[in-house]
């Protein structure tokens, strides 16, 4: 190799070697490290693997988080324990709806309807309990348990007005119950799980806090929990746990502000599992639900009340009327009265006064203390049944009724004309009877307004216009009565008075 080709390759070595330090330089001073200039290995797809360190160790020791970790063994291992006696309710049936066309004709048309809740089972025979909405109108029902097998259901009882229905497994037990908790000693603020099928798509569990304790519904006869805990659509009759894995509620509601979508919003609703383990032996034993009756008419104080009657006190419900030959009667209460404690308790409204009657034993003993004239007194009744007063009213008034007024005349003085509501409120679960017709002549016109939903009569849930019809009849005929109806979103109460013979 002669000396000047050999300076050339000395001079090319000598550039290029500056042309990279250069290189490197200006990429350092751009932020590049080292390892990006360097060339890397590719897969043959062009992708460059990248070097990664992942951390070894938890943020926390297990040591720190003793407690946290105790509490995620226990929860798991109450769910564990519970889920399978929880059931996802599916249900298929005909709802019949009113159709009306453009030039007023109307007619009824069958629709198939599907619908899909939750249940859990309370006895090792089989019963399972659920809401009266889950399954109303629905004559073919199938659960589907926590393993995956399915099976048919029957329906052993309803009650309307406490939104619980007892369903009985088709299939040969023995199957695994939940025990039914104290509900009475559930405190705000203690932590409750919520189980069930939400929107259909199989077991689901959700925590959350008691938030409050009775609240009032107008078309509910009890109080219900109000708790925290996530409850969807598909929810509903499904238990409410305490940590104990018992049953302290029955999913029941939610509330939403988009009706027509109703989705969790934090405010959820269960039936107290007292209310509900009461409805269910009563349907158990006598095959419906039974209430506790004394007979008499009430209404909450206003101040225009307790200055007339000079009454200063806060509690009370004022009596306004006393049915013939009831245990109101019989007890010496009176119109005019003002019942200051039932039991002991304190009763803050005519509302809480009817609950707690309804929810006495029947043939039981209670204490009324009432005040009357400035004088207060202490009573002693004994707990009708009201199912068998009215049927008893229905058979022994009827001679009577019939020489003052028949039932279609009953009916014909009031002058309201209804049918069945195919309306449902899903958010608040609401039921009842329509009024389609104000009769010019009725004394409610003014009262009462076409599209009115009623929803209870003396505090009865009604769910049918033959019933209301009936049960208008008995009481309009011989005693005040007290109409719980819907109009917009305002509820009303509207009492008629007895129909007398012109």
């Amino acid at each position: 190799m002669n000396d000047g080709f050999r300076r050339l390759l000395v001079l090319l070595a000598v550039f290029c070697f500056a042309f990279f330090v250069v290189f490197v330089v200006r990429k350092i001073q751009g932020g590049d490290s080292l390892m990006d200039i360097l060339p890397s290995s590719a897969s043959e797809n062009g992708f460059e693997s990248h070097q990664h360190t992942l951390r070894n160790k938890p943020s926390m020791n297990l040591k720190d988080v003793e407690v946290l970790a105790a509490i995620n063994a226990e929860s798991a291992a109450l769910v564990r324990a519970v889920v399978p006696s929880v059931v996802s309710i599916d249900t298929t049936g005909i709802r019949r709806e009113r159709i009306r066309d453009l030039y007023g004709r109307t007619w009824v048309q069958p629709r198939a309807v599907q619908g899909q809740g939750s249940g859990v089972i309370v006895t090792e025979e089989g019963h399972v309990l659920t809401n009266h909405h889950v399954i109303q109108g629905t004559p073919r029902i199938r659960l589907t348990m926590h393993d995956g097998s399915i099976h048919s259901a029957r329906v052993i009882g309803t009650d309307p007005a406490v939104d619980i229905a007892v369903l009985k497994i088709d299939s040969k037990g023995p199957f695994i119950p939940l025990k039914f908790g104290e509900s009475s000693k559930i405190e705000v603020g203690n932590t409750v799980f919520a189980i069930g099928s939400p929107f259909g798509l199989g077991t689901s569990v959700t925590e959350g806090k008691i938030s409050a304790k009775k609240r009032p519904f107008s078309d509910s006869q009890v109080d219900l929990l109000q708790t925290s805990a996530a409850i969807n659509p598909g929810n509903s009759g499904g238990p409410l746990i305490n940590i104990l894995g018992e049953i302290v509620g029955i999913n029941s509601r939610i509330y939403s502000t988009n009706r027509d979508s109703p989705s969790f919003q934090g405010i959820g609703f269960a039936i107290p599992s007292n209310a509900a383990f009461k409805t269910m032996k009563d349907i158990l034993d006598r095959g419906r639900p039974v209430r506790g009756f004394l007979g008499m008419a009430m209404e909450d104080l206003d101040p225009m009340t307790r200055k007339e009657f000079g009454y200063n006190e806060r509690a009370g419900a004022r009596v306004t009327a006393i049915v013939p030959n009831s245990p109101a009667m019989q007890a010496g209460l009176k119109k005019d009265d003002i019942v200051i404690r039932y039991q002991g308790k304190k009763i803050p409204s005519m509302r809480r006064l009817i609950f707690l009657i309804q929810q006495s034993k029947v043939g039981a003993d209670v204490a009324i203390d009432i005040w009357r004239a400035g004088v207060k007194h202490n009573l002693t009744a004994t707990i009708g049944e009201m199912e068998d007063f009215n049927n008893e009213t229905l058979e022994t008034e009827e001679d009577k009724v019939q020489k003052r007024l028949n039932t279609q005349a009953v009916l014909r003085a009031i002058g309201i004309v209804v049918s069945n509501s195919t309306k449902l409120d899903s958010s608040t679960r609401r039921y009842g009877v329509v009024i389609t017709r104000v009769n010019p002549d009725s004394n409610l016109r003014g009262k009462l307004l076409m599209g009115d939903i009623i929803h209870a009569i003396n505090g009865v849930r009604v769910t049918t216009a033959e019933d209301f019809l009936t049960r208008l009849a008995a009481s309009a005929s011989v005693q005040n009565t007290e109409l719980i109806i819907q109009r917009g979103k305002s509820t009303l109460h509207i009492t008629i008075s007895p129909v007398r013979e012109e």
